[in-house]
């Protein structure tokens, strides 16, 4: 008897059921794949949404700080020259030993220097997404700002000082007047240092394309020099006893332009 041969059973993947596991599981990666890359060019739409919407914020933001960095370049050679009458005033004090009678000496104006924009940015990596070169830039205009802001705080301190030497006249000792002499200097180094990074700070912002809002820069760069009080002669009126300070009366001015909602 010849014995027979068993039938030849078709290879797995060769069977109609093979076939079929194989189309679902191609599906299925297909499926994934397709989703995974919709996922990533949602998430990159997303994130450019975001860069485009902090560069507008930080345009507005860096419109308002150009423009009182303009305000301090055109306020400066007053400041000098009000340091110029001071030291004068303050050499001839101590000459004589006493401080003559004297009004009020104006100070440079105190402003807030914001970069509250710029720190959101970094602080929810938005900045990363950022092109080098424009992250650099802006890091760089920023810096300015802080160096602007610590300044202007430095300023008003110096100028509190300086208000010493309004009153009805007094004793000025040598010790005191070397103190003095030391705080115009310093008053002058921030001026001129102010006027520097402002001014650094705009030229980057100009030379690198980096958005600020014309519009914002005009509402902050101030009025004609003659409207500030360093621009005008010290005051005639002297105060009946000593221990001024600068902002005298900016608690009116704040209250009769308050700052309003935009529309």
């Amino acid at each position: 008897m010849t014995a027979e041969t068993p039938p030849t059973r078709p290879r797995f993947w060769r069977t109609e059921r093979a076939q079929k596991f194989v189309r679902e599981v191609g599906s299925v990666v297909l499926g994934v794949l397709i989703a995974l890359g919709l996922g990533a060019i949602a998430n990159e739409i997303g994130w450019r949404v975001e860069v485009a919407n902090a560069r507008n914020a930080m345009a507005a933001e860096l419109g308002e700080t150009i423009g009182q960095a303009q305000e301090r370049v055109k306020l400066a050679s007053c400041v000098e020259r009000r340091l110029d009458e001071l030291a004068v005033i303050i050499d001839a004090a101590a000459e004589a030993g006493r401080l003559p009678p004297l009004g009020r000496i104006g100070n440079p104006p105190h402003r807030t220097w914001t970069r509250g924009v710029w720190d959101s940015v970094v602080s929810a990596q938005t900045a990363t997404h950022f092109d080098r070169d424009s992250l650099d830039n802006l890091s760089g205009t920023y810096e300015f700002v802080t160096q602007l802001n610590a300044a202007n705080m430095r300023e008003l301190d110096i100028w509190t000082k300086l208000y010493g030497i309004v009153g009805p006249g007094r004793r000025l000792s040598d010790v005191e007047a070397v103190s003095l002499r030391d705080a115009v200097s310093q008053a002058r180094f921030t001026n001129r240092l102010m006027g520097m990074a402002g001014l650094r700070m705009h030229q980057i912002a100009d030379a690198y394309d980096i958005s600020y809002e014309p519009a914002t820069v005009r509402e902050h760069s101030g009025g004609p020099a003659g409207e500030y009080g360093i621009c005008k002669p010290i005051a005639k009126e002297v105060p009946s006893a000593y221990g001024e300070a600068p902002l005298k009366g900016v608690i009116e001015s704040v209250k009769k332009d308050p700052i309003k909602r935009e529309p």
